[in-house]
C-alpha cells in the first residue's frame, strides 16, 4: 500500500467539535452523476454543480406532497472479502426538501432479527441470504432487506444504493486519503484479515490522514468500542471522503474524474433513475443541513449491558454465543419488538426540525411519588430530547398539579419540539412569559408532572 496514516497538524477546538452530520449517500449520488455525465458527454465543465444547474431544468421527481424521500444505503465486503455480501453498513437516508433537512439513521449490523418465518440471524445476513435464494438477483435481495428496515423503522423506502468496500478503498486512495480526528486510542485485537483469521489494528488518538485500507479498518472495527461508536466512525469517514471529493483540485482533474467513474461503474449499483439522481444532488447543494442518528445502547467495550437505551446486549448463550443486540423489551422468543425504535424513527424523519431547534427542556415532579421526574427524563433522553445533565430534574416543592402540564416560553406553540413531546405525552400546553421553576433562564420547556402520571408511563 503506497499510502499509510500520516500525522497532520492539530486542529482548533471548534474544528474538532464539528459533528459528523453528513451523508454517506450524498457521496454516492455525486459519483453516480459523474458517471452519467461521462457516459453522455465528451466535454466536462469542471464547475460541476453550475453546469448541472444551467443545463438541466424541470427535473423534479414526484416525491409526494410531504417533499420527503427515503434512500437505503448499504456497504458490503465485496468479492475480495471472506463474506462478500454481508452488509456491514446500513444507513437509511431521508431528504426533506420542504424543511431543508436531511436525516441519517444508522442500523447496527449486529441487530438480531427474524430473517424469515423459519430463520433468525443478524440483520447484516439478510441481503446475502436473499441473494442466494433469488439466484443473485440484486433487486430482489435489496427488496427483502428494504422490507425488514421498513418493519423496524416504520418508514417507507423509495430507493437504494449498494456499494462494495473494495470500491471504497480505491476511492479513498484516489483522493490521496481522508483526514480524520481520532478522539481516543483505538485498539482491535480481532480485526478480520479477510482470510478467515484475525489481525491487530491500532490507531492512536490524534489527527490523521488515512489511506483506503486504514480508513476501512477504522470504519469497520467492531471489537474496539461499541456498535454505536462504530456507526459514528462510519459517518465520520464518509464525511471526510465527501469533503475530499468535492474540493476544487479534484473537480478540476479530468483524469481523477475518469478514474472515479471507472471505480464506481464497477463497484456501485442503485435503482434510482438519472432524473432522481440529479435532483438529489441539486438538493444537496442547497442549504440542506444533515442530521445524524444512531440506535444507541449502554454498552461500553465488553462491560455487562442492561436494558437502558433503545438496544441492549442479551446473554450470549441464548444466541449460540454470538455477539448480538436486541431492541429494548425484545427477547430471544420475541425479536420483533420495534415500537420504541419506530417512535424514535418517527421523530428523526417526521419531527426533524426538533433537533435543529434544540430547545432546552426541564422536568419537575409535582407529586409525592419519588424519582418520577428522573424516570420520565431517562425516557425522553432515549429519543435525544435536549435535557441537560444538571438542574434539569427537580420538583415544584409547594405547588401540586393534578394534571401533567407543559409550560413553554419564548417559542411558538407550533414548535416542532412541543409537537414531538405531545406525541408522547398528549397533555395540555400553557404559555408563560419565562421559566417558572428552572434556574436556567434559557429553558424553553418545563414539563410539570401531575397526579395523572400513571397514564404517562406506557407512552414511552
Amino acid at each position: 500500500m503506497w499510502f499509510k496514516k500520516i500525522k497532520i497538524n492539530e486542529k482548533t477546538t471548534t474544528q474538532k467539535l464539528i459533528p459528523f452530520l453528513t451523508s454517506g449517500l450524498s457521496v454516492i449520488i455525486v459519483f453516480t452523476i459523474w458517471l452519467f455525465l461521462l457516459e453522455l458527454s465528451k466535454q466536462i465543465n469542471f464547475n460541476f454543480f453550475d453546469f448541472i444547474t444551467s443545463k438541466i431544468i424541470n427535473i423534479s421527481p414526484e416525491w409526494g406532497e410531504d417533499g420527503k424521500t427515503n434512500i437505503l444505503f448499504i456497504g458490503r465486503g465485496g468479492l475480495t472479502n471472506d463474506a462478500p455480501n454481508l452488509t456491514d453498513t446500513i444507513i437509511l437516508w431521508s431528504i426533506d426538501t420542504k424543511k431543508q433537512l436531511t436525516s441519517l439513521f444508522s442500523v447496527p449490523r449486529d441487530l438480531y432479527v427474524n430473517i424469515s418465518e423459519w430463520r433468525t440471524g443478524k440483520i447484516n445476513e439478510i441481503y446475502s441470504r436473499a441473494l442466494s435464494l433469488n439466484r443473485n438477483d440484486e433487486k430482489k435481495a435489496m427488496k427483502v432487506l428494504e422490507e425488514k428496515i421498513e418493519e423496524i423503522t416504520g418508514e417507507k423506502i423509495d430507493y437504494y444504493v449498494n456499494l462494495d468496500f473494495e470500491g471504497f478503498i480505491k476511492i479513498v486512495d484516489l483522493v490521496d486519503g481522508v483526514d480524520v480526528s481520532v478522539e481516543e486510542n483505538l485498539v482491535d485485537y480481532d480485526y478480520p484479515n479477510g482470510r478467515g483469521g484475525y489481525t491487530t489494528f491500532v490507531l492512536r488518538k490524534g489527527n490523521w490522514t488515512l489511506d483506503g485500507e486504514t480508513a476501512l479498518k477504522y470504519a469497520r472495527s467492531r471489537h474496539s468500542t461499541s456498535d454505536f461508536d462504530r456507526s459514528l466512525r462510519q459517518q465520520q469517514i464518509i464525511s471526510a471522503l465527501k469533503k475530499k471529493i468535492t474540493e476544487k483540485w479534484f473537480l478540476s482533474s479530468a483524469g481523477k474524474i475518469k478514474d472515479l467513474y471507472d471505480i464506481m461503474k464497477e463497484y456501485m449499483s442503485t435503482d434510482m433513475d438519472i432524473k432522481t439522481i440529479v435532483w438529489v444532488a441539486l438538493k444537496m447543494k442547497e442549504d440542506n443541513e444533515m442530521l445524524s442518528f444512531n440506535l444507541n445502547n449502554s454498552c461500553v467495550y465488553w462491560s455487562i449491558c442492561t436494558k437502558w437505551w433503545l438496544l441492549y446486549t442479551p446473554d450470549r448463550w441464548l444466541f449460540w454465543w454470538a455477539s448480538v443486540v436486541l431492541p429494548e423489551w425484545a427477547t430471544a422468543s420475541n425479536l420483533s419488538e420495534y415500537s420504541k425504535i419506530q417512535k424514535f424513527a418517527n421523530l428523526v424523519f417526521n419531527y426533524r426540525i426538533m433537533y435543529k431547534e434544540n430547545n432546552l427542556i426541564n422536568i419537575f415532579n409535582s407529586t409525592k411519588t419519588p424519582n418520577l421526574a428522573k424516570n420520565i427524563s431517562d425516557s425522553l433522553l432515549k429519543f435525544w430530547f435536549n435535557l441537560p445533565s444538571y438542574n434539569a430534574i427537580w420538583n415544584t416543592k409547594w405547588e401540586l398539579y393534578k394534571e401533567t402540564t407543559i409550560l413553554y416560553n419564548n417559542i411558538e406553540e407550533n414548535s416542532e419540539t412541543l409537537r414531538a413531546i405531545q406525541s408522547f405525552l398528549n397533555v395540555p400546553l400553557q404559555k408563560v412569559e419565562k421559566p417558572l421553576y428552572s434556574s436556567d433562564e434559557s429553558t424553553k420547556i418545563e414539563i410539570i408532572l401531575g397526579e395523572d402520571y400513571l397514564q404517562l408511563e406506557n407512552n414511552f
